[in-house]
């Protein structure tokens, strides 16, 4: 007979022999992800190519904006001018929907539509749009303002970041903010004074409203019917006639880039991200090792974290978001009977309400996402992450007890000492004294020592 050691390495040449076809499998099903997430990208790249439909000197651009205007908007807004500028179109129409946004990008926006040599059109659509804060700003830069029925304009103060609208730079940023309204209407040829109240006070109008007192230019209940209703309208600063007597219209689209990134500095989404991204990493810290977790919660901070950039944030909200976290993990390992769970929620919800340094509404955090997460978190550390820790607690199987238990079949006659096939692998064994095994029997391990199996019949 020949000795177990060698037995044990033909044995495990024969099982890594039996796995290359395994390891085969796994690499082509590996290449086929791979291949399949590349096309997926490639995919939505056409889809969301930025492109809008063919267009020529005959037609009308659209570009929607809807949302918040954060620098991807402005990007994306900026760009599709461009793009229309490229092709010749006779105008552009910007169709607005938005709360509000960040101060530079909508200078951008307005700058563009200022020096382009097209006639740009502001309509404020579809029936319950709105053109609030830095939305106004941008109606009052157009060349032609319009509204559809059930719209509303204006609530244009400006939110001063860090500090007080009642203090001497909240004063001066107020002053500014107004003279900029006030140019921009008159250059335009709207109603001045009602712009600069809308800074000073904060006063809105509905579209027959603003059509009265002359902020706006026309009213119009669809897209054709503004159109048909400009043609031969001249502009006041630019001094041209619009003409889209018979123009088709093409409707300009963001990237996916610009979709995706406009996605993410989303303040809602910017703050699940980041909450998300600490529990993932919080986890790989109870249950160690480099896995889906620790990939997962690197990619969410990432991506929270370039929303966190764009967006006006105050550090002490953050710092306190992570001591939260930080809270709830420590109650595993230091048990005080709740005080830190309790002081961990309650960072948690102070960080969340501080996390964003502005007052306006549409620059917060949701009240019920901040309950939501909040109570996701807790629920996370109470089942979750101490089920792990107990888990780690628990006594490790040595490779002896490991072994104990697994079924195999007998490869050659156990009489009382043979060979079987337990595991992917070929080890010496012994049968149960006086017994004989033959060969091909399936056989259960009842002990082991060194590199000898005790087995016995599984029948």
């Amino acid at each position: 007979m020949r000795p177990a050691n060698t037995r044990r390495t033909r044995g495990r040449r024969s099982a890594r022999g039996r796995r290359r076809p395994e390891y085969r499998r796994r690499r082509l099903g590996l290449a086929a992800v791979l291949g399949a997430m590349v096309l997926f990208t490639f995919v939505l790249s056409v889809i969301f190519s930025g492109k809008a439909t063919p267009a020529g000197a005959d037609e009308v651009r659209v570009i929607k904006v809807d949302g918040i205007i954060d620098p991807l908007m402005g990007d994306y807004v900026t760009r599709s001018i461009g793009d229309a500028e490229n092709d010749q179109v006779r105008a552009v129409v910007l169709q607005l929907d938005t709360p509000g946004g960040l101060d530079q990008p909508m200078r951008d926006v307005i700058q563009k539509m200022a020096g382009s040599p097209l006639p740009i059109i502001v309509y404020v659509a579809p029936t319950g749009a709105r053109a609030a804060s830095a939305g106004t700003f941008i109606c009052m830069g157009a060349d032609a303002c319009a509204m559809a029925p059930g719209t509303n304009l204006g609530a244009a103060h400006p939110v001063a970041i860090g500090t007080g609208p009642d203090t001497e730079t909240g004063i001066k940023i107020t002053s500014d903010a107004a003279a900029y309204m006030r140019s921009l209407a008159e250059t335009n040829g709207h109603n001045a004074n009602w712009a600069e109240l809308a800074v000073r006070q904060s006063v809105s109008l509905s579209a027959d409203e603003a059509l009265q007192q002359q902020v706006i230019d026309k009213e119009a209940d669809s897209m054709q019917s503004l159109l048909d209703q400009l043609n031969g309208f001249t502009t006041k600063a630019k001094q041209i006639t619009i003409n889209t007597q018979g123009a088709g219209v093409s409707e300009a689209s963001m990237t996916f880039r610009e979709t995706f990134l406009h996605f993410i500095v989303n303040p809602n989404v910017a703050y699940l991200l980041l909450i998300i991204g600490l529990l993932a990493i919080a986890y790989e810290f109870v249950h160690p090792g480099i896995g889906i977790g620790a990939i997962g919660g690197f990619i969410c901070l990432a991506l929270s974290l370039y929303g966190l950039y764009v967006l006006p944030i105050d550090y002490v909200g953050v710092a306190l978001i992570v001591l939260g976290i930080a809270f709830l993990a420590a109650e595993l390992y230091l048990p005080t009977h709740g005080a830190l769970t309790a002081g961990g929620i309650i960072a948690l919800l102070a960080g969340s309400f501080f996390l964003y340094d502005s007052s306006a509404p549409f620059l917060r955090v949701s009240m019920p996402l901040t309950i939501a997460l909040a109570a996701l978190s807790l629920g996370f550390f109470l089942v979750i992450a101490r089920a792990a820790v107990q888990a780690r607690r628990l006594p490790k199987k040595s490779p002896r007890n490991a072994m104990v238990g697994e079924v195999g079949v007998t490869r050659t006659r156990l009489d009382p000492l043979g060979q079987v096939f337990v595991r992917g692998e070929i080890w010496s064994a012994e049968a149960p004294e006086g017994e004989t095994v033959e060969k091909g029997e399936e056989v259960e391990v009842t002990d082991a020592r060194g590199l000898l199996l005790r087995v016995r019949r599984t029948a």
